[in-house]
């Protein structure tokens, strides 16, 4: 049912008087039943879920999942770490052969420890603390309760 044809039958029936059947147009793919709205959770979907599966970085690279940079430096070992450039908090690029690189100004950075390697960058990138879980990667809780 295209929701032109839609539109048309709501005016249609809202000049009628018969507003009480306009629950009747549309289909149940518009609309979330009340119960799924109120309990819809403010935590995405994808931290719910952890950052990544293993499988997904690659041994000497990695991946960028939102803002965190997952890196598997040697087979078996993962780290993150920000993904934002400390000298202008651009993203970097997914790593190739070891080394992650600012597309704005080339500063490197070593996956092994988030060490910057040259550029304009005066720092490392900041580790983030991970879990490795039955292939899946997450966000270490902090005590405070907070990821």
């Amino acid at each position: 049912m295209s929701m032109r044809w839609c539109a048309g039958r709501r005016a249609l029936l809202l000049g009628a008087g018969s507003a009480g059947l306009l629950a009747a147009c549309g289909s149940s793919e518009d609309q979330a039943p009340p119960a799924a709205q109120s309990a819809a959770s403010p935590v995405p979907a994808s931290a719910m879920a952890g950052l990544a599966s293993t499988v997904d970085v690659p041994v000497g690279g990695g991946t960028v999942v939102g803002d965190v940079l997952l890196v598997q430096p040697v087979a078996g070992t993962f780290k993150a770490y920000d993904a934002a450039c400390p000298h202008k908090g651009v993203k970097v690029t997914p790593p190739k052969d070891g080394v992650a690189t600012c597309p704005a100004h080339n500063s490197t950075f070593a996956i092994a420890d988030g060490a910057r390697m040259s550029g304009p960058a005066t720092s490392g990138l900041k580790e983030i603390a991970i879990e490795v879980d039955g292939g899946r990667i997450t966000r270490t809780t902090t005590p405070g309760g907070s990821r």
